[in-house]
């Protein structure tokens, strides 16, 4: 009698030795996230670095002075105005495009040159995108030439709102363009076989099925687009976002370490919550949908 032992293949080194590859990623992580995000928060809290006339010591006082503050306030409003506003003008604007793009795929048709075009301005720094804004909507801006009206929005909401539009549109067409290429055609054909027009596909069907991708590119999206600052830092003639109030704590005179590590740990816990909501969210809409 013959017995046959059955070998299951393992990872080169094996899962004992596996951890090592894991070291340089994890080392990298703790050497630019961590550990600068505990020295922020000890600039805030007065136990790390202070500016010239700021004071040393466990102290309250620069975290209550960032969150009392009017112009933090206002910053902080303009902040979730315009990227909540440009983000869902983004989901907008990708949905039936991405689904276009995948249904051209579908057929075996090539979207290579379209798929480069929309996720072009993930590639430009956010100064580009600022400048381009300023070429269209700037006091001398060609829409400005051609509508006088327009002249000038790019520095205020309006004009924020469309630059910072362009800045997420390939950071929510990068996610659903995945999610709407491994949606299963055969579902909104069955349908639309049974008589449901396409409206009531879309909504029943095909919308469900794209909402935790929506959602976890959307708190990627607000994340990324709450802490980006080149793209204000061209507009910052008007209205003031909350990045421009953390870079400004550091150029000031006198050089506010602390004050600006208190707005900055706003931002980065304004960023890490819809980072972390997006992800926990589509978790939660993903199980609901596969039920």
């Amino acid at each position: 009698m013959t017995v046959r032992t059955r070998v299951t293949p393992t990872v080169a080194g094996g899962p004992r030795w596996g951890w090592l590859a894991a070291v340089p990623g994890v080392l990298f992580l703790l050497a630019f996230a961590l550990y600068p995000l505990v020295s922020l928060t000890q600039n805030a809290i007065g136990l790390g670095r202070t500016g010239l006339r700021e004071e040393s010591g466990l102290t309250a006082d620069y975290l209550v002075a960032a969150l009392t503050s009017e112009a933090i306030r206002r910053a902080v409003v303009n902040s979730l105005t315009v990227c909540v506003s440009a983000v869902a003008i983004a989901i907008a604007l990708s949905i039936p495009l991405v689904l276009h793009l995948a249904a051209r795929s579908h057929v075996g048709r090539n979207t290579s040159p379209l798929d480069s075009a929309f996720t072009l301005p993930v590639a430009l720094p956010g100064t580009i995108i600022g400048f381009f804004a300023v070429v269209l909507l700037g006091n001398t801006g060609l829409l400005g030439l051609w509508f006088p009206q327009l002249a000038g929005t790019a520095y205020i909401i309006p004009g924020l709102v469309v630059a910072y539009t362009y800045f997420s549109l390939p950071r929510i067409i990068g996610p659903l363009r995945g999610a709407a290429e491994n949606l299963d055609p055969a579902m909104p054909e069955t349908a639309r076989s049974l008589g449901a027009g396409r409206t009531r596909v879309f909504v029943t069907v095909t919308l469900p099925l794209l909402l935790p991708a929506i959602i976890e590119a959307s708190g990627t999206a607000l994340a990324v687009a709450l802490g980006g600052y080149g793209t204000i830092a061209v507009l910052a003639r008007g209205d003031r976002l909350l990045p421009l109030e953390v870079v400004d704590g550091l150029s000031s005179a006198g050089f506010n370490i602390a004050t600006a590590s208190a707005n900055a740990l706003i931002l980065a816990v304004l960023a890490a919550g819809f980072l972390l909501a997006g992800r926990a969210v589509a978790r939660i809409t993903e199980r609901m949908v596969a039920r």
